[in-house]
Formats: structure tokens, C-alpha cells, sequence
């Protein structure tokens, strides 16, 4: 009897400690912590066992794959800037271009530089499912830059670890299956750094670095924020002015050549009355601040505001002395920003109807939580760097420029493309510490 109740005893510990794996094991499954433990994981082992003697073809053809499969299977629906600009590059077709001068446009014109290039792209190739898979190409070239980067920073291995973390980063993939403006200006932008910091001897380089880095901007309005951040290294990091004018002015010169160019083209020929500005430069920091909606957009604010600038600034004045709320602001600007707070509302899938509320709720934590670890890595890196040089500290300053830009202007989880490139590729250099610890580890118990 005594036996029978002590094998009763043990069947209940054992079933209890399965019940209660179970449950840690769907708590952190479905918050997606666990996935993303198991990511790292793989890509590690990956990295470790497998050798690839050309990982840089791998990793580009691997990447568009992934990204094809993802604009083949999403059905997402088109909505919100990306929607007015598919169809004003339609209308384009057509010979009408009305659009550039009313609504949206006559405000934001720096949007029709997108609608030109897309309606090119269309009159060419006839299907706009082309502008997904052009897309896919410019993800992938992204990834290699990242993979290349990467490597100028840390070691072979992290780069590849960090270059196949962003590859597997779901939202990034997410973007290529709507019609966004953001791959090919930032594969333009990144191609010109890359030359200005790589080439910065030979001025044919630097003047080619200047023209991709104006149409990157023409494209989407960020390439600004590299130049600047360009200037910032080449400033302190040359030993003389003369230097740092001679690298800095071809890329200035070419850049401010060829946006103002574009801007005047369309203006002189009477296709748009702005060019490719904007009309309306407060609206973004109107809204990012927007206590209330967590700097985003919004439609009070545009209801209130967006057709009266003496009544944006007016506002904005208010905003910016009301400095109880501007830590709070701060605090849920960077929430939405870094840490994906309203993927939700950006997230589109949702609205397909193609996954079941579970499958959706793992998605999503999933891409928040493998997007915290790479933060956290990349924050381990750096406590433990020693030394600078070069592409990193060209990372670190384009990344502290953005992120003071978007304590002001408004935030959107999309916004978050351009500066996640810069976190993956400071996150190499934390992988290279980890890798370090963990071969000192094994040398020790060996």
C-alpha cells in the first residue's frame, strides 16, 4: 500500500511539473520570448556548423525569397498615403495630373517623386504586383549592406548572425507586400554612404555618393538625416578642415544639385506648384506633440489644425512649454518607436483575415520581443566597446540624430525601418562579445 501511494505521489509531481511546463511553455510562447530565444538559437547553430563559402549571395537570395513568399501569401489591403500614391501613379498613366496640386499632394509634394517612380515602373512592367518584387530586391541589397557593415564593425560570424536576424525580422518582411517608398530609398541612401565612407578618396565616388543619397531623398525625405550625420564623422574625424571640405563638399555639392533640380523640374514644367516639398513642415511636429495620441497621427489635430499654420504653430508653442507633459510624451513616443507599442493599429494582416487571433497575437509579440533582444545586445555591445572607428561611430551618430528627430516629430512603428538597420548592426558587435565569452568559456573546460 505504501508503495502504490508513493508511485501515486510521484505520478501526481511529475504530471504537475508537466502541467506547469506547459503552461510557462504557452505563456512564453505565445508572448513570442520563447520564439525568440529559439531564432537566435538557430541562427547561431546555422552560423557555427554550417560553412558557406559565398554567404553574401546566400544571404541576398535567401532574403528575396523570404520576402517573395511574403508578398505572395499576404493579401494585405491598401490604405492611408501608401493607397494615394499607388493610384495617383495610375492616374499618371493616364495622362492626368491633376492630383499634384490638390489634397494631399498640393501639401505633401515631396510624396510625388514615389508616384513618378512608380507610375515608370507600372508603364513598364503593366502589373504592380512588380513594385513588391522590386521591393524584395532592395530589402535584400539592404540586407546585404547590413551583412557588410556589419563586418566592418565586428567579425564574420556576428555580422552573419546580425545580417540573418534582420533577414528573419518579420515587420521589415511585412513592408515589402504593400507599395512603400521605404526599400528603395534606403538601399539608394546606404549604397551612397557606404561609397562616402569606403571611396572618400576618389571624388567620382563621393560625387556618386551625393546623387544616390538626393534621389534616396527624392524617394523618401531621409536622406537628409544621413547627410548630416555624414558631415558630423567626417568633421571629427579628420585631422584638418581642408579635408573634411573635401570630402564633404562633392557629396553636399551633388546632393543639393540634384533635389533642387527635380524640385524645379516639376514646378517650371507646371505638373506641381511646391515641387517635391512640403508645404506644410509643422504638421509632423504637431502631431509628434500630441500627448493625447502618443505623438502620432492624428486625425483632432488634422481637423483642427492642418489648413491654418498660424493655428499649428500657436499650438506647437503651447505643446513645447506644457513641460509636465513632455517626459510622459517622451517616454510613450519611444515606446511606439522602439519598442513597436502600436503594431496593432500598423500591422496590417489583421485586416486580411488570414490568420486566427492566436497566430496573430504570437506574430506580433514575436517581432516585439526578438526586436528588445537585439536592442538589448546591441546595448551590450556598446557598454563593453572600448574604441570607435569609423562605421560605427557613422551608426551611433545617425542613430542619436533620429532619435532626437523623433522626440519631436511624429512617430509610427513604420517610421522605425530605417533606424532598425542601424540597431542590427551595432547588435553585431554585441554578438561578437557573446561569441567571445562563450569560446573563452570553452577553453576553460576544455
Amino acid at each position: 500500500m505504501e508503495r502504490f501511494i508513493e508511485i501515486i505521489k510521484k505520478v501526481m509531481f511529475w504530471f504537475l511539473l508537466l502541467f506547469i511546463s506547459i503552461l510557462i511553455f504557452i505563456s512564453t510562447f505565445e508572448n513570442g520570448i520563447l520564439l525568440s530565444f529559439l531564432s537566435l538559437i538557430i541562427i547561431y547553430l546555422f552560423v557555427d556548423k554550417i560553412k558557406i563559402k559565398n554567404f553574401a549571395f546566400f544571404l541576398v537570395l535567401f532574403s528575396f525569397i523570404t520576402k517573395l513568399i511574403a508578398v505572395i501569401v499576404l493579401k494585405i489591403p491598401l490604405r492611408g498615403d501608401y493607397y494615394l500614391m499607388y493610384h495617383a501613379s495610375k492616374a499618371v498613366l493616364k495622362g492626368d495630373l491633376s492630383f499634384a496640386n490638390d489634397g494631399y499632394f498640393g501639401v505633401f509634394g515631396y510624396q510625388l517623386f514615389n508616384v513618378f517612380y512608380q507610375a515608370l515602373i507600372l508603364k513598364i512592367f503593366k502589373y504592380g504586383f512588380t513594385l513588391k518584387v522590386l521591393n524584395c530586391i532592395y530589402s535584400s541589397v539592404i540586407t546585404l549592406l547590413i551583412y557588410k557593415i556589419s563586418k566592418k564593425v565586428s567579425n564574420e560570424k556576428a555580422a552573419r548572425i546580425s545580417s540573418l536576424i534582420y533577414l528573419i525580422a518579420l515587420y521589415p518582411i511585412y513592408l515589402n507586400t504593400i507599395y512603400g517608398n521605404q526599400q528603395l530609398s534606403l538601399m539608394l541612401i546606404l549604397l551612397g554612404v557606404y561609397l562616402a565612407l569606403e571611396k572618400d578618396n576618389k571624388l567620382k565616388y563621393l560625387l556618386l555618393a551625393g546623387l544616390l543619397i538626393g534621389i534616396g531623398n527624392l524617394e523618401r525625405a531621409e536622406g537628409i538625416i544621413y547627410l548630416v550625420s555624414l558631415g558630423i564623422y567626417l568633421f571629427i574625424s579628420s585631422s584638418k578642415i581642408k579635408i573634411f571640405l573635401k570630402k564633404i563638399i562633392p557629396v553636399v555639392l551633388i546632393y543639393v544639385l540634384i533635389t533642387t533640380s527635380a524640385s524645379l523640374i516639376i514646378t517650371k514644367t507646371n505638373i506641381s506648384k511646391i515641387g517635391f516639398k512640403n508645404a506644410n513642415p509643422y504638421w509632423k511636429v504637431l502631431c509628434g506633440l500630441s500627448y493625447e495620441h502618443s505623438g502620432k497621427f492624428n486625425y483632432d489635430d488634422e481637423t483642427a489644425f492642418i489648413h491654418n499654420k498660424n493655428s499649428e504653430i500657436k499650438e506647437i508653442k503651447r505643446r513645447l512649454t506644457d513641460y509636465k507633459t513632455l517626459p510622459g510624451l517622451f517616454y510613450r513616443k519611444i515606446k511606439v518607436q522602439y519598442l513597436y507599442d502600436d503594431i496593432d493599429q500598423t500591422f496590417q494582416v489583421n485586416n486580411t483575415k488570414q490568420f486566427s487571433g492566436l497566430i496573430l497575437t504570437i506574430i506580433l509579440n514575436y517581432i516585439r520581443a526578438i526586436n528588445i533582444l537585439t536592442i538589448l545586445i546591441a546595448f551590450i555591445g556598446q557598454i563593453k566597446r572600448k574604441k570607435r572607428e569609423k562605421w560605427e561611430l557613422f551608426i551611433i551618430i545617425n542613430f542619436l540624430l533620429y532619435f532626437a528627430a523623433y522626440l519631436i516629430i511624429e512617430v509610427n512603428a513604420r517610421y522605425y525601418y530605417n533606424i532598425q538597420v542601424d540597431i542590427v548592426i551595432l547588435a553585431s558587435i554585441g554578438i561578437a562579445y557573446l561569441i567571445s565569452l562563450r569560446e573563452k568559456y570553452k577553453n576553460k573546460n576544455s
